[in-house]
């Protein structure tokens, strides 16, 4: 998939740096509480309560994962600040985090009671990708290690995810660009080929086979595009040159009738 790459962005308690899409992230300590308190469904039963980071903490739909001591199934999967009541005895829990998870041990609950257990010694990281009527356009983002490059993980754009501290690199995908081939003014994607090249090489870039429509995703610049023609009808094929510009989408008609010229590429805000 082309990205975009974001190099050596620091993730940490001061936020990423250069990179003003992001939103700062926070760092603490892991603390473990047992707080008195009757939130349990009876008096047989206590109640665990899964923290982490405070709000930043709350915006994400990172799952926690509840183990009973011992065994290797999770016996229920929670979202960060909502309590999960279960019967006394000891617990382990697991946080998913880019590259790994954090977990801890001996968790223990008692009857009557809620154990807090709050985990901020990770980092959360938060990739926007906006249009311009300031919408996040969901692009997926892939975070490699800043030293290694090993691939961390991915996640969509808007999404709250947990990091441990450190330098990484993103690479955001660019929006998918279009092609419709046009015969008498009838899409007839599903009868063509689309080949796209470097402008002027006969370096391949991408290709789609017939289906019900053309759709690349792109990094900016300069590319040719062979529209190739089986209906038996118009123009065995047609190769146009089409341009990629920042984020937007462009959505491109190729006409394929005989003796008729392809209207320009036009860049449509998604």
């Amino acid at each position: 998939m082309h990205s975009r790459l974001l190099k050596n962005l620091l993730v940490g308690k001061d936020g990423p740096r250069g990179l003003p899409c992001l939103v700062p992230l926070y760092i603490c300590s892991l603390l473990i509480m047992g707080v008195g308190g009757a939130y349990a469904q009876d008096a047989g039963q206590g109640t665990i309560t899964v923290q982490a980071l405070g709000d930043a903490g709350k915006q994400s739909d990172t799952k926690v994962q509840i183990y009973a001591a011992g065994t290797q199934v999770p016996i229920a999967t929670t979202k960060l600040g909502t309590p999960v009541h279960l019967p006394p005895g000891t617990y382990q829990l697991e946080l998913e985090v880019l590259g790994g998870k954090v977990s801890r041990d001996k968790v223990l609950v008692k009857a009557g009671r809620t154990s807090t257990v709050m985990i901020n010694e990770v980092a959360a990281l938060r990739v926007n990708v906006l249009d311009k009527k300031g919408n996040d356009l969901g692009l997926m983002v892939e975070v490699y290690d800043g030293v290694s490059g090993q691939k961390l993980g991915d996640f969509l754009s808007g999404e709250t995810v947990f990091a441990y501290p450190g330098v990484v690199d993103v690479k955001v995908a660019t929006p998918p660009q279009a092609q419709h081939p046009l015969l008498a003014g009838r899409d007839v994607s599903p009868t063509t080929q689309v080949i796209i090249y470097e402008a002027g090489t006969q370096k391949e870039v991408s290709r789609s086979e017939p289906g019900a429509e053309h759709r690349f995703a792109l990094d900016a610049g300069t590319y040719d595009i062979f529209v190739a023609n089986s209906t038996g009808k118009g123009k065995p094929f047609v190769l146009e040159r089409a341009e990629v510009k920042g984020e937007e989408t462009v959505e491109k008609n190729v006409p394929l009738d005989a003796g008729e010229l392809s209207a320009p590429s036009k860049p449509e805000a998604l």
